[in-house]
């Protein structure tokens, strides 16, 4: 029988040879081959990394020098150059945007520390992911993999204009190389490095006859995990040897592929066909280590006020409080993670003149299953089972033209949505409701069946206004209508404890509804707006100021214990007011860009898991920060791409923990600090009820990155050494602000060593990442008298990559 892993290879070596058919038709009409997209060809030069790229962040194709917003951007062949291959190390070379992807399950971008760190599946991200012109509105459906990358734009700062929908904190756009280029062309490539990892790709295409074009485009990769299992060998407390899993965390188990059909319907107008397939299949994901926690003698971590742990001890086993690596975890419930995603997109681009026009239409689908163990503890205190079927409808409709001194755009926008899944806790986190419900407990779970309907439909316009030669004005507006309402039920399981046939119904939606009118309806109608002033004070330097007005609806919380109160949370406003400068110096060899911005939140929707439970809260938040970016190439021979952020932000007031219930883990267990043994259980009643001023969550005060490169030709190619990586100042990794979930400053560096042979093109690298293996923590979640929990980055890992390319590519 052949395994899903055998079949992703098969689909990678028939990508390659594809590359034989797409040739053979390429060559019938190779007389009449002629550059499909002159901006794509535009977007990377021969020199070096200074070489200015062309990207879309006004939708339409423009210098990046010329664009009056921070935009950050990476060509394809800029980011082959540098050996970028995942979202990580793209992240680090990009001020302002870090990636919180504590497991493939969900991926979480934080730009300027605006981001949604809530893990419940039926949110949106406040900044906003699009893949080739679609907005792909689920988390879960943000994949990691970088392959065949035409272009990669980071557009810091509300976008709530042209992009619209949830783009409050700016956005993250990949474009993947398209069936635009006639002649043959095209790569294989292989990787493998430390814990087993490999993986294979290839890409593939050219014309198969006058006016059609395609590519084809795959990836496999699979890993072990990094994060250890180990037994717990509590001899000395009389326990024994509890096991562990057996499973290590932080695997990779997964392929995609991508076709792209080009027609040239007439010498004005071109079709693209776009199908897109991903698979993770029984990944090994679903665990932390655990940490920061001081025992008291009820067990129980010690707490501040607040309710959440402040202690920095590190990691530890957390049975016999030892300390441990970072890299071994404890956890005894074995996680999984399984998703399938299919895309499928058309679009439409039609000179019709004086006015283009633009239709792109997406229907994305995914289904996804998922199994964490949430305590990082060799026995159940909490486990979490997910799944969601989700799918997405939307359609794009724009016209653009250029009437005299104004380049306007103007369109509408519809988006259609549905999640239908469940969200299961089981242990600690909910004994308040067993008890509530049964009477007691033993080994209670609360499932969540929910389906959340969300329409919503845009219009919106755009133009910029040349006043003279050098001073121009851009003004934008977008209307935007959302229609929601979700179905929810929540039931208390505890078989052992209450046996019965059916599970105890706790509330549903329309219960909430009840007590809080419209608490399961959402009905939103808002605007956003751009204002842009800008001045191009010589042909190598602009100068810009704007205000931007961004919009995020309200969603729900998803959680076992919620009040009808704090279910909906309200639409959040930014109001973003950016100058910034953009200036090519040194006859091209310098670009240097910054930007400096102030941010007025009203009802920010902060994610806090204070009490054990998820929980969004609304609360005004302001922020101010700078960015300071610089390409520098003085020769061919030398590269340097260097980085520098400052920001500072404050939330007005979020709930701290307040009261949080937990077992009584050994007979006869005191009171102690905040907490309250009732028999059988604890009751921990916290004074302080607000958090106030607190950080945003992953916004270092400063950072600095840097990318060093020198190449030389040698031996009929060309040898290059690089030197990169990221230093972050302390951050907090959740916006509640406990101390346990403080990420002391860290620097990770990187290095690669790369051969590229002249007449074939053909490049071999060695490479090694997190090269001083630095310890750090990608996601933490500070759950109060049970600890905190993390996940760390992988340790130093090295490895080689030879990347084979063919035809034009080459």
């Amino acid at each position: 029988m052949m395994t899903r892993s055998h079949k992703a290879a098969r689909i990678a070596a028939l990508l390659i040879s594809t590359a034989g058919l797409v040739g053979a038709a390429s060559n019938a009409v190779a007389q009449d081959a002629q550059p499909q997209d002159q901006a794509a060809e535009a977007s990377s030069n021969e020199g070096g990394i200074a070489d200015t790229i062309v990207v879309t962040a006004n939708k339409r194709s423009e210098s990046l020098q010329k664009v009056a917003i921070s935009v950050s951007a990476f060509s394809g062949e800029q980011i082959d150059r540098l050996g970028i291959t995942d979202t990580t190390q793209i992240t680090q070379q990009i001020p302002s945007l870090r990636v919180n992807a504590y497991s493939p399950n969900l991926t979480i971008f934080s730009l300027r520390g605006i981001s949604q760190n809530n893990f419940t599946d039926n949110l949106e991200a406040p900044v906003a992911v699009y893949q080739d012109g679609a907005y792909v509105a689920s988390m879960n459906a943000v994949a990691g993999q970088l392959f065949d990358i035409k272009r990669v734009e980071v557009l810091r700062g509300p976008q709530g204009t042209l992009f619209g929908r949830n783009a409050t904190g700016g956005l993250i756009h990949y474009l993947s190389e398209d069936a635009s280029k006639d002649e043959v062309n095209g790569y294989a490539q292989g990787e493998y490095g430390r814990f087993n990892s490999w993986s294979l790709e290839a890409a593939a295409g050219g014309a198969l006859a006058k006016g059609v074009r395609i590519r084809v485009a795959g990836r496999v990769e699979k890993a072990d995990g990094y994060i250890k299992s180990r037994d717990t060998d509590a001899t000395a407390l009389g326990l024994g040897v509890i096991p562990g899993s057996g499973q290590d965390l932080g695997g990779k188990n997964g392929w995609a592929a991508r076709a792209n059909l080009q027609f040239d319907l007439s010498p004005d107008a071109t079709l693209s066909l776009w199908y897109k397939h991903s698979e993770d299949n029984n990944v090994a994901t679903g665990g932390y280590v655990f940490e920061n926690c001081v025992y008291l003698p009820n067990g129980y971590c010690d707490t501040g006020p607040t309710g959440l742990t402040s202690d920095q001890t590190g990691v530890i086993n957390g049975v016999t409080a030892e300390k441990a690596s970072p890299w071994e975890h404890f956890g005894e419930h074995r996680g999984s993670f399984d998703r399938v995603m299919n895309s499928y997109q058309g679009q439409l681009d039609w000179d019709l003149g004086n006015v283009d026009l633009t239709s792109i239409t997406n229907y994305l689908t995914m289904d996804k299953v998922y199994a964490e163990d949430g305590d990082a503890l060799p026995f159940t205190v909490v486990n979490v089972d997910s799944a969601v079927n989700f799918h997405q409808f939307s359609q794009e409709l724009r016209l653009a033209g250029e009437t005299g001194k104004l380049k306007w755009q103007l369109g509408g926008y519809f988006l259609d949505m549905k999640y239908d899944g469940y969200y299961n806790v089981t242990g600690t986190p909910i004994i308040d409701l067993a008890i509530a419900t049964n009477g007691g407990f033993s080994l209670p779970t609360v499932e969540q069946n929910y389906i959340v309907n969300s329409k919503n439909w845009s219009i919106f316009a755009q133009g910029d206004i040349q006043f003279t030669d050098t001073l121009s004005l851009t003004l934008g507006g977008r209307y935007s209508k959302d229609n929601k309402s979700i179905d929810l039920r929540n039931f208390v399981v505890d078989a052992t404890y209450a046996p019965q046939p059916d599970p105890r119904l706790l509330f549903t939606d329309k219960d909430l509804a009840a007590i809080v009118p419209g608490a399961n309806e959402e009905h939103y109608g808002d605007w956003a707006a751009r204002v842009s002033l800008n001045f191009q004070m010589t042909p190598d330097t602009l100068l810009f100021a704007s205000w931007n007005r961004g919009i995020k609806g309200g969603n729900w919380s998803l959680s076992s214990a919620i009040s009808a109160q704090d279910f909906r949370h309200r639409p959040e406003t930014l109001n973003s007011f950016e100058g910034g400068f953009k200036t090519t110096q040194l006859g091209g060899k310098l670009r240097l860009n910054g930007t400096i911005f102030h941010y007025i939140y009203d009802d920010y929707q902060a994610f806090s898991l204070a009490g054990g439970v998820p929980k969004i809260y609304n609360s005004d938040a302001k922020s101010t920060g700078a960015e300071l970016e610089a390409f520098y190439s003085p020769s061919r021979n030398f590269d340097a791409v260097l980085g520098a952020t400052w920001q500072t932000s404050s939330v007005e007031s979020i709930p701290a923990t307040g009261v949080q219930f937990g077992p009584e883990l050994f007979p006869g267990a005191p009171d102690s600090q905040y907490c309250t043994n009732l028999g059988g259980v604890f009751r921990c009643d916290f004074p302080q009820k607000n958090i106030v001023g607190a950080e945003l969550p992953n916004a270092p005060r400063f950072s600095f990155n840097y990318l060093l490169r020198y190449n030389r030709d040698v031996a009929g190619g060309n040898v290059a050494v690089q030197v990169d990586g990221v230093w972050y100042d302390d951050q907090f990794l959740e916006v509640t602000n406990g101390l346990g979930s403080l990420q002391k400053a860290y620097n990770v560096t990187n290095a690669s060593l790369t051969y590229r042979h002249e007449d074939t093109g053909i490049s071999l690298t060695a490479w090694g990442r997190n090269v001083f293996n630095k310890a750090y923590r990608a996601y933490a979640l500070n759950l109060g008298i049970l600890g905190v929990t993390s996940i760390y980055a992988p340790p130093a890992s090295y490895g080689a990559t030879l990347r084979i390319p063919f035809g034009a590519s080459r």
